[in-house]
C-alpha cells in the first residue's frame, strides 16, 4: 500500500513539475556583443531561440524597415540590436545572468528625430505551438521616455491574415518590469505562428523600448504529463481494489 501511495505523488508531483515546464520557446539574448561606443547598440549574435520545446526552431526576423545593427565598435547601422539586460532577471530561466536584451531604436545611430522605417517597424518571432494550446507571451521590458508608447502584437499562421491579440501596450519606463499577455486561441496548434509586435509612437532617434527573457508558454499539459495522468489514474485504481 505504502509503494502504491508513493507512486501516486511522484506521479502527481510529475504532473505538475511538467505542466509548470511547457515552455515552447524563450529568447534571453545574451549572445550578443555590446557596442564599444556610448549609447550605440550591440549586435545580436543569433536570432534562434536559447530554449524551449520547440526553440531550436524558433527565430526572430524584422519588417517595416528595420534591420539588425552589425556594428561593435562605433555608429550602428541598424535600429534593432542590444543594450543591457535586466539585472533582476524577471521573467528568466534557472540560473539566468544578466546579457543583452533585444533593442529597437528609434532611429539608426540613435540621433536626430524618430524616421519613419522605426515608427510602423516590427518585430516577429517565429514559433511552432502544434499540439499545444492557451499560449502565454512574457518578457521582461523597459524603454525611454521619448521611446515607442503605441505598440500593437498581433499573431498569424499564414503571414497574410493577422489577428490583433494587443492593441496597443507601451514601455517607456526606465526600469525593467514583467510584461505577460495570454494570446486568443489564434495562437493555438499552429506549426507556424507568428507574433509580431509593431513599433509606434517614438518621439526621438535615441528612444528606445528593450525586450528580455522573452517567453512563450502553453496552458496545456506535454505528452509526458498526459502519460503520468495514466500511471496515476491506474495506481489509485489498484489502491481501490486493495
Amino acid at each position: 500500500m505504502k509503494k502504491a501511495l508513493t507512486v501516486a505523488i511522484l506521479a502527481t508531483a510529475g504532473i505538475a513539475a511538467s505542466a509548470n515546464a511547457n515552455l515552447i520557446a524563450y529568447w534571453n539574448f545574451n549572445n550578443s556583443t555590446p557596442n564599444t561606443t556610448s549609447g550605440q547598440l550591440g549586435v545580436l549574435n543569433s536570432v534562434t531561440a536559447n530554449a524551449g520545446l520547440n526553440g531550436a526552431s524558433a527565430t526572430i526576423s524584422l519588417g517595416g524597415g528595420l534591420t539588425f545593427n552589425t556594428v561593435s565598435a562605433g555608429t550602428a547601422n541598424g535600429a534593432v540590436g542590444t543594450f543591457a539586460g535586466d539585472a533582476g532577471v524577471i521573467n528568466g530561466q534557472p540560473g539566468e545572468v544578466q546579457g543583452g536584451a533585444l533593442s529597437i531604436q528609434g532611429r539608426i545611430g540613435g540621433s536626430g528625430s524618430q524616421t519613419a522605417n522605426t515608427n510602423g517597424g516590427t518585430v516577429t518571432f517565429n514559433i511552432n505551438t502544434a499540439g499545444y494550446s492557451g499560449i502565454t507571451m512574457a518578457w521582461s521590458g523597459r524603454g525611454t521616455g521619448s521611446g515607442f508608447s503605441n505598440n500593437k502584437i498581433e499573431t498569424s499562421v499564414d503571414g497574410v491574415t493577422w489577428v490583433t491579440q494587443v492593441a496597443s501596450y507601451s514601455s517607456t519606463a526606465s526600469s525593467f518590469s514583467l510584461f505577460s499577455y495570454s494570446l486568443n486561441s489564434a495562437a493555438d496548434n499552429a506549426a507556424n505562428l507568428r507574433v509580431r509586435i509593431t513599433f509606434n509612437g517614438a518621439t526621438t532617434g535615441a528612444g528606445n523600448n528593450r525586450l528580455d527573457n522573452v517567453s512563450f508558454t502553453a496552458a496545456i499539459p506535454t505528452p509526458g504529463s498526459l502519460a503520468l495522468v495514466g500511471v496515476a489514474g491506474l495506481v489509485a485504481a489498484r489502491r481501490r481494489r486493495a
